[in-house]
């Protein structure tokens, strides 16, 4: 029987009360502001391209901004420094290739040694062979606990299973385990070319695919029965939160089943979310993002190489010139909040090559 929707206390609100005594003997909030006041900013959508898997890409490329040839270190930091990024978080572009177990374990390797070798450059977001979703949970637990990397990447969905369904099971207690942050990043999926659209896939449907995957992930109640995962959704979440409340109300009415899955509502679970502004720094999205979360769940990225360097270029300057932020805002989105979900980088900062 559906209990009364006033009466369900969350498992997530029961960790936000049980925390709360801590919290409050804790060092405060903005206490990690404190410690990066140096100028620089952490990207926390930052690609590479694994020579290691160059192969399994059948030659898809790394994107405009490169200067040519492979992915290599120099071309790398020269790019960072050009657009005064202090730290990127490496996660890999993937076309929607089935790359093998033992490939994605050669990248997370690749990327733990680049982690080590430059410190205060880099960190990394776990390669999982996703479509295995045994594997993909194994390969978690190794990168995040053996390797130390600073957290995860995944699509929105593999085979049209999207993140939130019953074989992602296995993997989301893992990470919910390990609080992890989780890197939701889009690519095509596998019925666009039954569409008949003469448009890149890029251009609408990792829009639409990141949307799928959120909406999911709270209609399905994974969100509610893995609170700490910390979601960091690509391209300001997609069309996610310029269709919040149609979700909620929908999602809501058309089945009572998702009051008991995700209790708090679904626009209490979007604000739980973290969203990033990479390919998504315009006056509009910025302003509809405003509505739904305030900025200390905004995180910057570039999507750099495959952003062209004027694209780049043209978000910064509407970042800074945003009536919607305060100084504070923007040191918050720029590097702040990426200190908060991700406190491996805190220790890893410094001046450093």
């Amino acid at each position: 029987m559906t209990r009364p929707y006033s009466h369900i206390c969350s498992r997530r609100k029961l960790l936000k009360i049980a925390g709360a005594g801590a919290a409050a003997l804790a060092a405060p909030k903005f206490l990690p502001l404190a410690a990066a006041q140096q100028r620089g900013r952490i990207d926390v959508h930052h690609h590479w391209h694994p020579p290691v898997i160059r192969a399994a890409f059948e030659g898809v490329n790394i994107g405009s901004s490169w200067t040519g040839g492979e992915w290599n270190l120099p071309d790398a930091l020269s790019l960072m420094d050009r657009f005064d990024i202090r730290l990127g978080l490496l996660s890999v572009r993937n076309p929607r290739a089935r790359v093998s177990v033992a490939d994605c374990r050669a990248v997370n390797e690749s990327a733990a040694k680049i982690v080590a070798d430059h410190p205060t450059r880099f960190g990394a977001l776990a390669y999982l062979p996703q479509y295995n979703f045994d594997a993909a949970a194994a390969e978690a637990v190794f990168a995040l606990d053996v390797l130390g990397l600073d957290g995860v990447a995944l699509n929105p969905s593999i085979d049209n299973h999207y993140l939130g369904a019953p074989e992602y099971e296995s993997l989301m207690a893992e990470l919910d385990q390990r609080r992890a942050a989780v890197l939701l990043h889009p690519t095509n999926p596998p019925f666009f070319d039954e569409l008949g659209l003469d448009i890149r896939s890029s251009v609408i449907e990792y829009v639409f695919e990141t949307t799928r995957a959120i909406a999911n992930l709270i209609l399905s109640g994974s969100i509610e029965r893995y609170p700490q995962i910390r979601w960091i959704t690509a391209h300001a979440g997609g069309a996610a939160p310029y269709i919040a409340a149609r979700l909620a109300e929908q999602g809501e009415r058309f089945n009572p089943e998702v009051r008991e899955r995700a209790p708090d509502g679904v626009i209490q679970y979007m604000q739980t979310l973290y969203y990033g502004t990479a390919q998504a720094t315009s006056p509009y999205t910025l302003r509809t993002l405003l509505e739904l979360v305030d900025a200390s769940h905004i995180v910057f990225g570039t999507d750099l190489p495959i952003s062209p360097p004027e694209l780049i270029e043209e978000s910064d300057a509407i970042l800074q010139g945003f009536d919607g932020f305060s100084p504070q805002d923007l040191r918050a989105i720029e590097f702040g909040n990426a200190l908060e979900l991700f406190p491996s980088l805190i220790a890893r900062r410094g001046d450093g090559p």
